[in-house]
């Protein structure tokens, strides 16, 4: 466990806000799913409109989701939207509800739209930590809320938060045919990006979260293919017969890792951003699938079954020098690297499939998931401290997110869709 202390800070993207004396919060904690600094959310000021409502459902959605805080229910406020000087703020009617923090904010028309101030205060010291101004139009509120959650989190845990970016998957919530969606990490604003009728699998995200790379047998072959996500149609960039599988973008997104079978046996190839084959990674009779790149993009992470058995590898980007990283257990997939560096996350066999991370400087391997059925897929965070993976744990297979620690684990989405391959990304532009 470690203590925490919070000085004020203020970062605004347009105009400053005034800034209160340097503020404290001091309480005990040790990460998501421990204990938790109890919050209040308060919705916006805004003359009476939806708008200051709907940011504070989405912040406190959040602030929920990332396990660090306890959103405090809003029918205990005493206290309504009011302006957010700290003159007149009753802090005693937040103290007597067991609110450390405290979130207000107002609402102001703009030229496009609206104007957010969102605040947040130190209930004990009658003092403000930091605050944001944003603008944006009506459809722009929730991605707002989203942003300043991230923020809260950076002011209360010194590391910004993750939740402004998006989560793509494959589903066949809309059908029998498996097609590709994206939706916010809280389970809002859920958009389709495929819509061909058939299979399509293994999404991945563009550096710059514009694209998508997904693998579909709309030709009748399992080929690998590029979808704009603002829904400009799909383009396929590799179509040897066989299948293409599990690409994924160098992260100055200049290339491409793909498996990619040939008389049966899978091996890893290095394409160009326009399907091109550019170098073959590995060549053995031997089955190699799932690449997965370093933070740095001078190494892959990725499967192979070059030993008997699949296990978890890594070999320089050029394909040289591979070698075995995973060694507890006897069936080891899937493996994503964290945006850190630091951890692989992969998915383990005994009995049921697991999430497991590997930390590759010390070895040591952490069970994020046990007894709950299968757990497969993970994908790392944009800020490395969460993972989302699909889980059979209610039936058919939904999303979940859980901590590194595995200590705080959140369903995301309902049971039924059959909610499988989910791919992070980045933080949006």
């Amino acid at each position: 466990m470690r203590r925490f202390r919070l000085i004020g800070v203020v970062a605004l993207l347009a105009a400053p806000v005034a800034v209160e004396s340097p503020a404290q919060v001091t309480g005990r904690i040790v990460g998501p799913g421990a204990t938790r600094l109890e919050i209040a959310v308060s919705p916006l000021a805004d003359a009476g409109g939806d708008v200051g409502a709907r940011f504070a459902e989405v912040l406190a959605r959040n602030l929920t989701l990332s396990g660090f805080f306890r959103v405090l229910d809003p029918k205990a406020y005493l206290e309504g939207p009011t302006p957010v000087d700290v003159g007149q703020i009753g802090f005693a009617n937040w103290t007597v509800i067991g609110a450390k923090a405290l979130v207000k904010g107002t609402v102001t028309p703009a030229a496009n739209g609206f104007t957010i101030e969102a605040r947040i205060y130190d209930v004990a010291q009658l003092s403000q930590i930091g605050g944001e101004r944003y603008s944006g139009g009506a459809d722009q509120i929730a991605h707002m809320a989203r942003r300043f959650a991230d923020k809260v989190m950076e002011y209360l845990t010194g590391e910004r938060g993750p939740f402004d970016s998006r989560i793509a998957f494959a589903s066949r919530r809309g059908g029998r045919a498996k097609e590709i969606y994206t939706m916010s990490v809280d389970g809002f604003d859920v958009a389709q990006v495929t819509n061909n009728k058939t299979i399509n699998l293994v999404p991945s995200w563009s550096p710059d979260a514009s694209s998508i790379l997904f693998t579909s047998f709309m030709d009748g072959n399992a080929s690998l293919y590029r979808a704009d996500v603002a829904g400009r149609g799909a383009r396929k960039l590799s179509s040897v017969h066989g299948l293409n599988l599990g690409g994924r973008w160098s992260p100055d997104g200049r290339t491409i890792a793909l498996s990619v079978e040939r008389g049966g046996n899978s091996d890893i190839f290095l394409l160009n951003a326009e399907g091109q084959v550019l170098k073959q990674l590995t060549n053995g009779p031997e089955i190699d699938v799932s690449p997965s790149w370093s933070l740095d993009g001078g190494q892959l992470a990725f499967v192979s079954a070059r030993t008997g058995s699949p296990q978890v590898y890594v070999m320089n980007a050029d394909g040289s020098s591979p070698r075995r990283v995973t060694f507890q257990g006897g069936y080891n997939t899937s493996p994503s690297w964290s945006p850190k560096g630091d951890l692989v996350a992969y998915v383990g066999r005994e009995g049921g499939f697991n999430v497991y991370t590997l930390n590759l400087k010390t070895n040591q391997v952490r069970q994020i998931t046990a007894g709950q059925r299968n757990n497969e897929d993970p994908s790392f965070s944009p800020d490395g401290r969460y993972l989302v993976f699909s889980s059979t744990r209610v039936g058919r297979p939904a999303l979940f997110l859980a901590d590194i620690s595995g200590e705080h684990q959140v369903q995301l989405t309902k049971a039924g869709g059959d909610d499988t391959s989910p791919a992070w990304s980045p933080r949006l532009p």
